[in-house]
C-alpha cells in the first residue's frame, strides 16, 4: 500500500496576505468554467476550517436568477455585488456580509401577467451583469413596466438597460437606456418588446458593447430570439439588434403579441453566458417557426436568416454591429424543433487553446442541451449544416449523454485536459482530451460522480478551481437544487470523481453557479438567502501547500521538507516561529502485480493524493487549530505499462428509423502508456466473452476495423505501433445496430506493457409512442383532444385534485423536454418541478402522473361565481406528439342561502362589509340568537326589504336605501370576522360596528343608482388641501379611474355645476351613489356601451385575444389601444376589434355582473357577455368646443346615461360643461416669470393647484412627502400614473396628492403634506423643466409643482385643513 510518512506538531502560525481576486463576470470570458485565481485548496475546502461564514436572509419571493459578481474597487475592500429578480441591487462586504449599499431601480415585472410559471412572483434582473473595472460601473438589464409602473400586463412590458456605480449603486450620465420600440438590424419588421421577451444569459462586454440574449417565457407570446448591444458610452443607447429569426426564411411578422407565431429561436442557455473570444462571441438557440435551410446542406459561412437550433458565431465591429460570421445546425435540428429538444438549454463554452488543440484546431467549443448531444466544434469552422459525410453533421466529435443537460459544460485544462457536464437525473460525467492515430482531438469518458444529480431541471454548469493555477489541486463545482453546493476532486480516481466534503447549504436556485473571492464564494438558494462559504484566515501555520512529489516509480521513495512559520504564542512550544520536517511517499513495497497469498495488493501508475493534518494548541483564541496540507504525487512504472479508459463503453440505447440510426451513436476509449518505458502493440482482437470458465475464450481478427455485433471503430493501432512514455491514444468507436435487441462486445489488445480488454455495450429499440389523457370525476381516464380538464363547480373553502397522465407504449424510454405547471392560488399543481418534469424519463409500457389541484379559497356565502383558468404546457420527444397545452379550468361557486331564485341561487348577493358607526347604514333591526344570513335574508325579504345585512353575531338590519360608499371596507382588512351564531362557518358582521350587507339582485344592480331610494349626502373624512379665492375642483369621473379608492366604484350621478370667474357652486341636491362593482364610463377615448352578447357562432370581437388572472379593464384598454372596440367577459378575458361579430346584440346589464379578476371593484362581463367599450374619438374628427382637452384621459371621464336612467336636457348640458382643468396660473407676474406651462389640464384624475414649498427637515427623508422615485424621463403624467399604480401594489396605497421636484424627482402622499409648506409665486417659483418635457416644470430646490386629486377641494387660504370633499370618487 501507499504511505505517506509524516509527524503531527503544535505550533503557532503566520498567515501570507492574500492578493484581491474578483469575478466580475459569470465565470470566465470565454465560459470554459475554469478558474485559477481564487485561493480554493483542495485540502482546506476538505476540512473542518472551511464552512460558512455568513448567511443573509430576504425574503422567499425575492430570487437571485442573476450570479453574483466579487469586486474590489479602487482603494476599497472586497465586495460582492447582486442583483435580484424584484430589480434590488444590493453591494456586501464579501468578508462578513453586511450591507453596503441596497436600491430598487425600477419596479419589477409580475409573473402574474404572463403565466409561465419559469420564473415565480417577480422578473426583474435575470441575467447575470458585468462589472467594467476601468469605469467602475456595473451593467445590467432590467425588466419592469412602461412609466415606473408596478403592474400593467405584458404589452406595458419594458426592458431598459442600466449603467450604475458599483459603490453609489447610482445610475450613470446617459442610463438607463430604453431597449423596446428598437427593430432589428437584418429584419425592420421584428421589433423588440419587452414583454414577451426574457433575458436569461449572463452578459458579455465587448468592442465598447455591452451584449445581452433574450428568449422567450415557456415560449409563450409572439417573441423572437434577439442579441441586443448596447454601448458602454454614455447618449449612444443601443447600437445593435440581431434577430435570431428574420425574412426571408422566416414567417412574417404577427401583429397580435399572444400567438405563438412568426418567431422563437430563443437564446437563454440556461443562464450560462455568451461565450467571448476577442470580437466574437458564441450563443445557442432553441426552437424556431422557420426552416430556411430545409433539408438542404448550407455552409456556415453563408448567410442563414433562420438561426434556430444553432450554435451561432457572432461578431461585433468597433461600431458595435453584430453580424452572424459562422453557424452550426444539427442534421436532425426540424425534429428537434418538434420534440422540443433545445440545443440552446445550454450555452457554449470556449476550451483553453493552449491545451484543448489537435488536427489543425486550434480552438474547441462545446455545446450540450435538451437533446441530450455534447457538440464538439472547432470554433473557427463551427461545421455549418449537413457538411458531413453522408449529410452528417461536420464537426471533430458528438458526446451522447445519459440525458438531456441544461446550463451548458465546464472545463479543466490541466492534467490533460477534462470536459464536465451532468444530464438531469445521472451523475456529473468526466471525458478527457486524448487526440487519434491523426493527431484529431477525442474526448473519451473516464469518470464520473458516484451519485446522480437532481431528477428536475435546475443543475448548474460545472465550475472547476485550482489552489494558484497549481495541478493537483482541481475542484469540481456543481449547483444542484436539490442536493445544494456539491464539491469534487476533479481527477477522477478509478473511474470515480471523489466528493469533497463541505458544509450543506440545502436546494440551491436553478442553473446555479457559484462566485468565488478570495478564498471564499457565493450562492443563493430558492428560500431567498445569499450564503458565503469559506475558510477562517486565522489559520495558525503557514505551511508550504500543495506538496508535489512529482514522478516517483514503484519500488522507489521519494521525500520532500515541508517549511512552516507560526506567527501567534502556541502553548506547547512557547515561542517556536519557524519549524521544518521531511515526509516521504513509499513505494518501496508496491508491485504492479497481484501477488499470490499476499495482503499487499498492486500499485497501479497514476496520480496519488492525500491530505497531512497539523493540529495546534494556541494561546491565542480564535485561531483554527488545525491545518491541512496538500500531498499529491505521480506514480510511475519503470517499465512501460498499458492501461485502457474507460474499461467499460455503455453506448446506450437508440432508436430505429430515428436521424441518429442513419449515423449510429460514438464513444472513445483512451490507450495509455504510463510507464517509464516505450509500448508496443503486438495484437487486437474481439470476442463475445472473456470468460474462460465455459472453455478456451474465442478470439475474432479485428477485420476493416469491426470489433464484433455493431461495433467498429475508423481508426486503431496496428501492430508494431509505438505508444511513447506517457503518451495517450484516443480510439473512435461506432455502435451502428441494424435490428433492435442488446449488443455487447469485448475488444483486447495485447501490447509489450502488458494485455487489457475492454468491454462495448449498446441496444437498439423501437421509437417512444406517447398518449396523454386525463382523469375523470367517474375515475376513468379522458383521451379527448385538444386535452382540456374541467373541474366544473367547485365549492369555495375545499380542495379537487384531478391528474394528466402521460403514457409510453412505444420501444424505448420517452424523455419530457417541456413542462410548465400551473402555479396559481386555487389552480396548481401541488407537486411542480416534480411531476411530469422536464428530463423526467417515462419507462417502456409505464405512465407518469402530474396533479392538479383547484384549491378555492374559502369565501363567505352567496358570493358571484368565479372561474379559475390556466394550461399546463407539456412535450415529450416523441416527434409525432407536439406541444399539448392542457386547459384547465374550474368555477368556484359558494353556498347558496335564504331566499333562491328558480334557479337555485340565491336572491341576495353579498355586497361588502361597512362601517356601521356614526348612523346606521341599515334602518330595521332584529334580533335572532340562531341568527345567519340566510335567516337574516329571509326576515328582510319576507318585510320587503332589498338589503339586509348581520352584525354583532345576533343581530339582522334590513333596508332599502344603499349603503355609503365611503363607509365600504377592504375584503383584504377582514373587518367582518365575527361567526354567525347559526352558522360558525358564516361571518355575521364584525367588531367596531362593521356589518356584513346583502342587496337583492331582483331590484338592485351594483352600480346602477337605485331609482326607488336616495340617500342623503355623507361628508367625506378624506383630508383635503384648503387655498382661498381658487376654484374648487370638481370631477366629472363617474367612476373610479385607476387611481380610485378602495370602495366598490359605482356609478356617481355627476353634480349640477356652474363657473363663473373663480366661484363654484354645486347643487344641494346632488344624490351620493350606490356602491359596489361597475363599469367605468369612459377610459381614454373609449365610452362604455352596455353589455353585448357575442356573436351567432363568431366572436363578438375577434381580432385580438388576450386572457389574463390579473384581468382590470384598464389593462384590457391598453390591449386594445387602435381597435375600435374592446370588450371583457369572464371576469379575465379581453377581447378587440374593428367590427362586431353577426349576433352581438346589447343584453341587459344584469348579465355582466362579473368582476375583474384583479380589482373586484370593476365589473368584466358575464358568461358569452361582455362589458363593451367603443372609441368615441373614431365617430367625430373634433370634439364639441366646449369640451376640455384633458377628456381622453384616464381619469376626465363624462357620464353617459345608463339603461335605467333618463337624463334631463339640463343634466346633458351640464355635463357638456364640466370644466376638468383649472388654471393655476397666479397672476400676471407669475405668469410672465417663465415660459413653462402653468395651465395644466387635469392628469389621470389630478390637477395642478400651483408651486408650493417643500420645507426642509420634513419627516420623510427631510421632504414633506414620501419619494416614490427619481427618473430622468419625469413629466407630471409619469408622476401621477406611477402614484395612481401604487393601488394595485402589495399593501395597495391611494395617493391624493403628487409633487414634482428638481426636474426629475417624483413625491407623493395619502394626506395633505406635512409640515405645513408655502404657496410660492414670483419668477423664482418651480423653473426647473421636466427632464421628460421641457415645456412642462416640475419644481426647483425645495419646491415642487403640486398636483391633488380632483375629489380634493382647494381655496386659497394658505392654511391646510381636512375639509368635505365634493366627491370620492376617482381619487
Amino acid at each position: 500500500m501507499l504511505s505517506f510518512l509524516s509527524i503531527v506538531v503544535f505550533v503557532p502560525i503566520f498567515v501570507h496576505s492574500l492578493a484581491p481576486t474578483d469575478e466580475i463576470q459569470d465565470a470566465d470570458p470565454a465560459q470554459s468554467g475554469y478558474l485559477s485565481n481564487h485561493n480554493m485548496d483542495p485540502a482546506t475546502v476538505g476540512s473542518s476550517s472551511f464552512g460558512i461564514l455568513w448567511k443573509n436572509i430576504y425574503g422567499a419571493k425575492e430570487l437571485w436568477y442573476a450570479k453574483p459578481l466579487v469586486y474590489t474597487p479602487p482603494g476599497a475592500s472586497q465586495l460582492v455585488f447582486t442583483a435580484s429578480s424584484m430589480n434590488v441591487i444590493r453591494t456586501l462586504d464579501a468578508v462578513n456580509g453586511t450591507l453596503l449599499s441596497s436600491r430598487t431601480v425600477q419596479p419589477p415585472f409580475l409573473q402574474s401577467d404572463i403565466g409561465c410559471t419559469d420564473i415565480p412572483n417577480y422578473i426583474g434582473v435575470t441575467g447575470t451583469p458585468v462589472i467594467d473595472p476601468t469605469s467602475n460601473t456595473a451593467y445590467f438589464f432590467s425588466k419592469g413596466y412602461k412609466n415606473g409602473a408596478s403592474s400593467g400586463g405584458v404589452a406595458n412590458g419594458i426592458y431598459q438597460f442600466y449603467a450604475v456605480d458599483v459603490q453609489t449603486l447610482q445610475d450613470k450620465p446617459g442610463f438607463p437606456v430604453l431597449i423596446d420600440g428598437h427593430f432589428a438590424d437584418n429584419d425592420n419588421t421584428r421589433y423588440f418588446i419587452g414583454g414577451t421577451v426574457l433575458q436569461r444569459p449572463s452578459l458579455t462586454m465587448l468592442n465598447g458593447v455591452v451584449v445581452g440574449g433574450f428568449g422567450g417565457h415557456c415560449d409563450l407570446f409572439n417573441y423572437t430570439g434577439m442579441a441586443v448591444a448596447v454601448s458602454t458610452s454614455a447618449g449612444v443607447g443601443v447600437t445593435s439588434i440581431y434577430a435570431m429569426e428574420a425574412s426571408p426564411g422566416a414567417p412574417p411578422v404577427v401583429t397580435d403579441i399572444t400567438l405563438q407565431e412568426g418567431g422563437k429561436a430563443g437564446i437563454w442557455q440556461g443562464g450560462m453566458g455568451l461565450a467571448q473570444d476577442g470580437n466574437r462571441f458564441f450563443l445557442a438557440t432553441g426552437n424556431g417557426e422557420g426552416h430556411a435551410n430545409g433539408d438542404v446542406p448550407g455552409s456556415g459561412r453563408t448567410s442563414l436568416s433562420t438561426l434556430d437550433e444553432v450554435v451561432a458565431s457572432m461578431t461585433v465591429s468597433p461600431a458595435g454591429n453584430i453580424t452572424l460570421s459562422d453557424y452550426f445546425e444539427p442534421y436532425e435540428y426540424v425534429s428537434m424543433d418538434a420534440g422540443d429538444r433545445d440545443l440552446g438549454s445550454g450555452g457554449v463554452a470556449l476550451l483553453d487553446p493552449t491545451v484543448f488543440n489537435g488536427g489543425g484546431v486550434s480552438r474547441i467549443a462545446v455545446s450540450v442541451g435538451k437533446n441530450g448531444k455534447a457538440y464538439i466544434l472547432d470554433a473557427n469552422n463551427l461545421g455549418g449544416f449537413k457538411q458531413g459525410s453522408g449529410g452528417t453533421d461536420n464537426i471533430i466529435q458528438t458526446i451522447i449523454a445519459q440525458g438531456s443537460v441544461f446550463a451548458g459544460a465546464g472545463s479543466y485544462p490541466l492534467e490533460g485536459g477534462y470536459i464536465y457536464f451532468t444530464p438531469i437525473g445521472y451523475p456529473t460525467v468526466c471525458y478527457k482530451l486524448g487526440v487519434d492515430l491523426n493527431g484529431a482531438p477525442l474526448f473519451t469518458l473516464v469518470g464520473q460522480t458516484a451519485t446522480n444529480g437532481a431528477g428536475r431541471v435546475g443543475i448548474g454548469p460545472p465550475t472547476i478551481t485550482t489552489y494558484k493555477g497549481q495541478a493537483g489541486t482541481g475542484i469540481l463545482w456543481i449547483c444542484d437544487p436539490i442536493a445544494g453546493l456539491v464539491a469534487f476532486n476533479a481527477v477522477p480516481v478509478n473511474g470515480v470523481l471523489t466528493p469533497i466534503t463541505i458544509p450543506a447549504t440545502g436546494g440551491l436556485n436553478k442553473f446555479l453557479r457559484p462566485a468565488f473571492g478570495d478564498g471564499r464564494l457565493y450562492v443563493s438558494d430558492s428560500n431567498g438567502n445569499i450564503i458565503c462559504l469559506g475558510s477562517p484566515v486565522a489559520l495558525p501555520l503557514s505551511c508550504t501547500s500543495p506538496v508535489d512529489f512529482g514522478d516517483v516509480a514503484i519500488g522507489t521513495a521519494s521525500t520532500q521538507i515541508i517549511n512552516c512559520t507560526a506567527l501567534i504564542a502556541i502553548t506547547s512550544i512557547n515561542g517556536c516561529a519557524t519549524f521544518s520536517f521531511p515526509i516521504t511517499l513509499n513505494l518501496t513495497q508496491a508491485s504492479i502485480n497481484d501477488a499470490q497469498n499476499a495482503s499487499f495488493g498492486k500499485v497501479l501508475p497514476g496520480v496519488s493524493s492525500t491530505n497531512l493534518n497539523l493540529y495546534t494548541t494556541n494561546a491565542v483564541a480564535q485561531y483554527s487549530n488545525v491545518l491541512p496540507i496538500s500531498l499529491t504525487g505521480t506514480t510511475v512504472s519503470e517499465t512501460a505499462f498499458f492501461t485502457i479508459s474507460p474499461p467499460e463503453v455503455d453506448f446506450g440505447g437508440i432508436v430505429n428509423g430515428s436521424d441518429a440510426a442513419k449515423t449510429g451513436l460514438s464513444a472513445s476509449v483512451i490507450l495509455s502508456n504510463v510507464g517509464a518505458q516505450n509500448l508496443t502493440f503486438l495484437g487486437a482482437a474481439w470476442t463475445q466473452s472473456v470468460d474462460s470458465s465455459d472453455g478456451p475464450v474465442q478470439y475474432t481478427n479485428i477485420t476493416n476495423g469491426a470489433l464484433g455485433s455493431a461495433f467498429s471503430s475508423s481508426s486503431l493501432p496496428n501492430a508494431g505501433y509505438i505508444l511513447a512514455t506517457g503518451q495517450t491514444l484516443s480510439v473512435p468507436l461506432t455502435f451502428l445496430p441494424t435490428q433492435t435487441g442488446a449488443y455487447s462486445t469485448f475488444v483486447q489488445w495485447w501490447t509489450t506493457g502488458g494485455t487489457e480488454y475492454v468491454l462495448l455495450t449498446g441496444s437498439s429499440s423501437t421509437a417512444p409512442i406517447a398518449n396523454i389523457s386525463v382523469s375523470t370525476i367517474e375515475g376513468g381516464w379522458d383521451y379527448s383532444e385538444p386535452v382540456t380538464m374541467d373541474f366544473g363547480s367547485v365549492l369555495a373553502g375545499t380542495t379537487q385534485s384531478r391528474d394528466i397522465r402521460i403514457c409510453n407504449s412505444g420501444g424505448s424510454a420517452l424523455l419530457i423536454t417541456k413542462s410548465k405547471p400551473p402555479i396559481d392560488t386555487e389552480l396548481l399543481a401541488p407537486n411542480a418541478g416534480v411531476d411530469l418534469h422536464e428530463g423526467q424519463t417515462i419507462d417502456v409500457n409505464s405512465c407518469a402522473l402530474g396533479q392538479v389541484s383547484i384549491i378555492a379559497a374559502p369565501l363567505g356565502v352567496n358570493r358571484l361565481d368565479h372561474t379559475v383558468s390556466d394550461v399546463w404546457i407539456l412535450n415529450v420527444d416523441d416527434i409525432t406528439f407536439g406541444v399539448h397545452d392542457v386547459a384547465i379550468t374550474a368555477n368556484i361557486v359558494t353556498r347558496q342561502v335564504g331566499p333562491l331564485l328558480s334557479n337555485g341561487s340565491s336572491e341576495y348577493l353579498y355586497l361588502g362589509c361597512y362601517f356601521d358607526g356614526g348612523g346606521r347604514q341599515l334602518q330595521k333591526e332584529f334580533n335572532s340568537a340562531t341568527n345567519e344570513n340566510g335567516q337574516c335574508q329571509t326576515t328582510c325579504f319576507n318585510a320587503g326589504y332589498m338589503f339586509a345585512g348581520t352584525e354583532y353575531h345576533t343581530e339582522c338590519w334590513c333596508g332599502n336605501n344603499a349603503p355609503s360608499a365611503s363607509k365600504y371596507s377592504a375584503e383584504s382588512l377582514k373587518e367582518c370576522s365575527f361567526s354567525c351564531p347559526g352558522d360558525v362557518t358564516q361571518a355575521c358582521g364584525g367588531p367596531a360596528t362593521y356589518i356584513s350587507i346583502f342587496y337583492d339582485r331582483t331590484k338592485y344592480t351594483p352600480g346602477l343608482p337605485n331609482t326607488s331610494n336616495s340617500l342623503s349626502s355623507q361628508p367625506s373624512s378624506i383630508p383635503t388641501l384648503a387655498i382661498n379665492s381658487t376654484a374648487t375642483l370638481i370631477s366629472s369621473s363617474s367612476i373610479s379611474s385607476p387611481a380610485a379608492p378602495s370602495n366598490p366604484g359605482s356609478t356617481v350621478k355627476p353634480p349640477l355645476t356652474s363657473i363663473s370667474g373663480t366661484s363654484t357652486s354645486t347643487s344641494s341636491g346632488a344624490a351620493e351613489s350606490q356602491i359596489g362593482p361597475s363599469n367605468t364610463q369612459q377610459i381614454g377615448s373609449y365610452s362604455y356601451v352596455g353589455c353585448y352578447t357575442e356573436g351567432n357562432g363568431v366572436r363578438a370581437l375577434g381580432d385580438k385575444v388576450y386572457a389574463n388572472n390579473n384581468m382590470t379593464i384598464e389593462i384590457c384598454y391598453a390591449t386594445c389601444q387602435g381597435y375600435t372596440w374592446f370588450g371583457l367577459e369572464f371576469h379575465q378575458e379581453c377581447y378587440c376589434g374593428n367590427t362586431l361579430g353577426a349576433g352581438s346584440v346589447p343584453a341587459t346589464e344584469s348579465s355582466c355582473i362579473d368582476t375583474c379578476m384583479a380589482n373586484p371593484l370593476e365589473l368584466c362581463g358575464g358568461a358569452n357577455r361582455l362589458s363593451m367599450y367603443k372609441n368615441v374619438a373614431e365617430e367625430s374628427s373634433s370634439s364639441p368646443s366646449s369640451a376640455p382637452s384633458s377628456v381622453a384621459s384616464s381619469s376626465s371621464i363624462l357620464q353617459t346615461p345608463t339603461p335605467n336612467q333618463s337624463p334631463s336636457s339640463n343634466s346633458i348640458s351640464s355635463l357638456k360643461n364640466t370644466v376638468s382643468s383649472v388654471s393655476t396660473s397666479l397672476g400676471s407676474a407669475a405668469a410672465s416669470s417663465t415660459t413653462l406651462s402653468t395651465t395644466v389640464s387635469a392628469i389621470r384624475g389630478f390637477a395642478s393647484v400651483g408651486c408650493f414649498s417643500d420645507p426642509a427637515g420634513g419627516p420623510f427623508g427631510g421632504h414633506n412627502m414620501p419619494k416614490l422615485f427619481s427618473n430622468d424621463s419625469m413629466t407630471p403624467d409619469l408622476c401621477i400614473s406611477s402614484a395612481i399604480a401604487r393601488l394595485s401594489a402589495t399593501p395597495a396605497t391611494t395617493y391624493r396628492f403628487a409633487g414634482l421636484e428638481y426636474g426629475h424627482e417624483c413625491y407623493a402622499q395619502t394626506a395633505a403634506p406635512s409640515p405645513e409648506p408655502t404657496s410660492l409665486v414670483g419668477n423664482q417659483a418651480c423653473t426647473i423643466p421636466c427632464k421628460g418635457d421641457p415645456k412642462q416644470s416640475c419644481g426647483a430646490g425645495n419646491m415642487y409643482n403640486l398636483y391633488a386629486a380632483t375629489s380634493v377641494t382647494v381655496t386659497q387660504t394658505g392654511t391646510w385643513a381636512s375639509v368635505p370633499a365634493t366627491s370620492t370618487v376617482g381619487v
